[in-house]
């Protein structure tokens, strides 16, 4: 069994990460979302699909936005 860490602990820790793995990270999680939770999922396809390109974002809005670390 693994230790227990807290939430905080385990932000702590990705943000030392590399960006790379900071990536892999966020995969993975959104790939259990996607599996787990159907609203989630269709948003999530329904942006993915959205072929209007008002609704778009810039890649350096989206580093403005999410970080670009």
């Amino acid at each position: 069994m693994l230790p227990t860490v807290s939430l905080t602990q385990l932000k702590q820790a990705a943000a030392t990460l590399p960006v790379k793995k900071q990536c892999e990270i966020i995969a993975y999680l959104v790939a259990r979302q996607t599996e787990k939770d159907d609203a989630f999922k269709r948003e999530l396809a329904a942006r993915i699909d959205d072929r209007d390109p008002a609704h778009w974002m810039e890649l350096n809005d989206a580093k403005k936005r999410y970080g670009d670390s």
